[in-house]
């Protein structure tokens, strides 16, 4: 059997929502236009960044997330 090797063109930039350490973003191998970027801006308050040179996706630094956590608490022998 022949493996199937998926080709991954490197990211030119991307969409990002947030400051800091704490983003998210996500990297795309299109520029979206003008009209899209400025929408996204106003609608949603995504920035379109620009990368100097095309990054592979595996070099893309991560956030480091926000840290919430929910726990609940259910007493046993009630249902």
């Amino acid at each position: 059997m022949k493996s199937i090797g998926i080709d991954i063109k490197p990211a030119i930039g991307e969409w990002k929502i947030g400051d800091g350490d704490n983003f998210i973003s996500f990297a795309l191998t299109e520029k979206p236009n003008l009209f899209r970027r400025t929408m996204a801006n106003l609608f949603f308050g995504l920035r379109w960044i620009d990368f100097k040179s095309p990054i592979d996706v595996k070099d893309i630094k991560p956030s480091k997330g926000v840290k919430a956590k929910v726990t609940k608490v259910i007493p046993k022998g009630r249902r």
